[in-house]
């Protein structure tokens, strides 16, 4: 193998005379150096070079991207869910005003004992007539006996109670309508899973094409540099040998283009959040996004898998290649 490494630095150089090679002779003497220093043994121009960082750029930030929106979902979802599973709405029926005025306040002094009960808040019927004037138009549900309702927020254990606490409701308010939001938190529920399952295929598609980026990079570099790679087979070196040259390279260039497109989704998602938050979308319409360590730190993961995914992808490649070639 030492003939390989005099192949690796003679390679596309001439022998400096004079002070350049005295001081290339002093640098040589240190261990640590040359291993940094040196020339590839395959010119990045050969797997690809800055192309190649511009692609691995832009899928790194598509990627980004989707498993910020995966991580989004999930905790906007979660926030729903949460505050539909701890809240229910009674609705107060009554042939009249008074009645409905009077059902509200017996159902306020059973609400007020019963245990679970965190907090409650009662809309009048007038108040909830209002929330029909988009529809009906202003002042027209003054003539109709809109219910009242009331929003509860219960416990776990109050949760557990609510077949009890709706018939006590019912005893002195008959008619009266007990919603749990069951069906709105299983339609959310599905809503995000789907959402979830849909980022994360993206997040697959887009490293599969990192993958295929890097097989086809890797066939270009062999081929751009077949007569290296020949001259090596003939000083002995081994297969293993230059497809590490080439994982080498691909490292490099796959962890240069990732943490580029990380930076631009981060300012990608900074820009979106400014402009959620100008136009009084953020919670909603739009689930609210915060650029913090919760949704930079799980980013990180891109890179890494990036700079995997077209390593190994290139390794491969590259072994299989020679395996059929020599």
């Amino acid at each position: 193998m030492s003939s390989v490494s005099g192949i690796e630095g003679s390679i596309g150089e001439t022998k400096p005379d004079g002070p350049v090679a005295e001081k290339r002779g002093r640098r040589g003497q240190d261990p640590l150096l040359p291993r940094f220093s040196r020339s590839p043994l395959l010119p990045e121009a050969g797997a690809g070079g800055a192309p190649l960082t511009a692609v691995i750029a832009v899928i790194s930030s598509l990627a980004c991207l989707a498993l910020a929106a995966a991580l989004v979902i999930a905790s906007a979802a979660d926030a729903w869910t949460t505050e539909l599973r701890s809240s229910l709405t009674v609705q107060v029926k009554g042939v009249d005003a008074a009645e409905i005025a009077q059902r509200v306040e017996a159902a306020q002094a059973i609400l007020s004992n019963a245990p679970g009960v965190i907090d409650f808040e009662v809309l009048s019927s007038k108040e909830a007539g209002k929330l029909l004037e988009p529809w009906l138009g202003k002042g027209n549900a003054d003539s109709l006996n809109v219910p009242a309702l009331i929003e509860l927020k219960l416990s776990e254990e109050g949760r557990k109670n609510i077949a009890a606490l709706s018939r006590q409701l019912e005893s002195v308010a008959p008619g009266l309508s007990l919603d749990d939001h069951g069906g709105w938190n299983d339609r959310l529920a599905s809503a995000a899973r789907s959402g979830q399952a849909l980022t994360f295929a993206i997040f697959a598609l887009i490293m599969g094409a990192a993958s295929a980026i890097s097989i086809f990079a890797a066939r270009a570099g062999l081929s751009a540099n077949a007569e290296v790679v020949s001259l090596l087979h003939l000083v002995g070196a081994t297969d293993g040998f230059i497809a590490d040259q080439v994982q080498r390279r691909f490292t490099i260039i796959g962890l240069r283009g990732s943490i580029i497109g990380l930076a631009a989704a981060l300012f990608m998602l900074s820009l979106f959040a400014m402009a959620t938050r100008a136009r009084g979308a953020d919670g909603f319409l739009l689930p609210g996004l915060t650029i913090g360590p919760g949704l930079a730190l799980p980013l990180l993961a891109v890179p890494i898998a990036i700079c995997l995914v077209t390593a190994v992808a290139a390794r491969q490649t590259v072994l299989q290649t020679l395996r059929d070639t020599y």
